[in-house]
């Protein structure tokens, strides 16, 4: 059998963009590979040399919701043969990720590839045995994960899917009203426009402004409008239950 991302030039991917982040997990959620770029991107600490020859698990790095949820994109991608592209927003900041099913030699090439020399902060692939490889090596049995941050991502038809899981970051101060304000803000609406839809005065409009301000460091519109962006929030994002749970803006 034949894995259609074997054409894929790994190394040239890398020359073009050396800051994008790869990581190799199985279908169990063991982390077999990755490369500093994407630790960094999700805030990973890199281990102690002398724990590196173990495999960690997606649930023993992340937010259980967080490792679940990238469990079915594993599985999806396992079972369909074909890649999926996710948006996350994680600790603050857009990121989009690639999701590729590749089998065990498109592992032993990739590892070829990339650990030639291995960079700072990237985490060896686990050893494969090779005198008792896995039965079914043709088979797919792991996710190869390519992420970037800013939404950067190529314009390949690929099934893309938003992550339920958010993590605001240092837009966690924000209550949930204020986190709702700065999210209209930063589409291009005025202060006395947000204070229609929200069914406030402009006065108590400003005085969040102000508040998002002092929190966040922002003091014009234009700026708020590019961390929005950055973020990738949308209003949309306001009805996931895990941002209805931000504590409730007193009452005005």
């Amino acid at each position: 059998m034949v894995n259609l991302f074997d054409s894929i030039d790994w190394a040239d991917i890398f020359r073009v963009e050396p800051g994008i982040g790869l990581a190799i997990i199985s279908k169990e959620g063991n982390i077999l590979y990755s490369n500093g770029a994407i630790l960094a991107l999700f805030g990973v600490p890199s281990r102690d040399p002398q724990t590196q020859s173990a495999p960690r698990n997606l649930g023993d790095i992340f937010h259980p919701d967080f490792a679940r949820e990238r469990m079915e994109w594993i599985k999806q991608v396992l079972e369909e043969g074909r890649p999926l592209r996710a948006r996350h927003i994680y600790q603050g900041q857009q990121i989009v990720s690639t999701i590729y099913p590749v089998g065990e030699s498109m592992v032993q090439k990739f590892r070829g590839t990339v650990e030639q020399p291995q960079a700072a902060g990237d985490e060896p692939a686990t050893e494969v045995d090779s005198e008792h490889p896995p039965e079914g090596t043709a088979a797919v049995h792991y996710a190869l994960f390519i992420s970037r941050r800013d939404g950067q991502e190529d314009s390949s038809e690929i099934n893309t899917v938003s992550s339920q899981y958010i993590d605001l970051g240092c837009l966690s101060s924000l209550s949930k009203r204020e986190l709702e304000i700065f999210i209209l803000l930063g589409h291009g609406n005025s202060v006395p426009e947000v204070a229609r839809m929200l069914h406030r005065s402009p006065r108590t409009v400003e005085r969040h402004k102000t508040e998002i301000g002092r929190k966040l460091g922002y003091s014009s519109l234009a700026e708020i409008a590019r961390a929005v962006g950055h973020v990738g929030l949308t209003y949309d994002h306001l009805q996931l239950e895990r941002l209805k749970a931000l504590a409730d803006p007193e009452s005005n």
